[in-house]
């Protein structure tokens, strides 16, 4: 019955798989991009948090050194926006409801445990741990299309 009330969705009409809804469980095309997008949001607190210590890495070298290196140029003047990006971060995690979800996505984004790790310290299962991170992207992406818009 399911599959096919899916099959009659994507030939009613091909554009109606790309609006932003559910339709017999599935996640379509435009909000799997939305999560995505705010998958991508959450890993660069990784990525500036990784940045900003080889920034300090390099800082304690040169001073050690009297000679430059080639990865000044990369790094020179990103230190704002990479702090700025962070802050964006820590504030749609604090915007989300109160939940598991957001502890799942605390955990596994900003501490850098992996989903296992996260939903061990949590108290629950690896399989709901995987659950509470997908409503939790769910949830992050409705927030940062409501920014967009």
């Amino acid at each position: 019955m399911i599959v096919k009330r899916i099959c009659d969705i994507f030939s009613e009409n091909p554009k109606k798989h790309t609006e932003l809804r559910k339709k017999g469980g599935i996640i379509l095309r435009q909000e799997a991009n939305d999560v995505t997008a705010a998958k991508e949001f959450l890993s660069s607190y990784q990525l500036c948090l990784d940045m900003l210590d080889l920034r300090k890495y390099e800082r304690k070298r040169l001073k050690r050194q009297e000679e430059g290196c080639a990865c000044e140029d990369i790094l020179a003047g990103d230190e704002a926006y990479w702090r700025v990006r962070m802050y964006e971060v820590h504030s749609l995690l604090s915007r989300m409801k109160n939940g598991r979800e957001k502890l799942m996505l605390y955990y596994h984004y900003v501490k850098s445990e992996s989903v296992e790790r996260a939903a061990s310290l949590l108290g629950v299962s690896r399989r709901t741990g995987y659950r509470l991170h997908a409503r939790g992207l769910l949830m992050a992406a409705h927030l940062l299309s409501r920014d967009a818009h």
